[in-house]
């Protein structure tokens, strides 16, 4: 079932795949995730993720310092691109 997702979770996901989140050895923290959107709030973010782990698409992978960390599943990986498009605006 495919969700509609906004800006933010659609670069949560990408930074998360971007960063080889997809094993727990790799996972990333809301704050690392936040460092690099460089936009919005840690709880922003934090927001975000727990609507796409509602979806299915981030899990919890192990535990960065006393911060969960998080990881791409399966069903993120299949709705994301597979390579990446490079975008020159004028």
């Amino acid at each position: 079932m495919a969700h509609d997702l906004n800006r933010i979770q659609y670069v949560i996901l990408n930074i998360l795949k971007k960063n080889k989140a997809i094993d727990h050895m790799h996972s990333m923290s809301c704050n690392e995730i936040c460092e690099i959107e460089g936009r919005n709030k840690v709880s922003t973010i934090y927001k975000h993720i727990r609507i796409l782990e509602d979806y299915g698409y981030v899990t919890r992978g192990a535990k960065i310092e006393r911060a969960n960390g998080y990881i791409l599943t399966k069903q993120a990986l299949a709705i994301l691109p597979k390579t990446e498009c490079i975008v020159i605006l004028p």
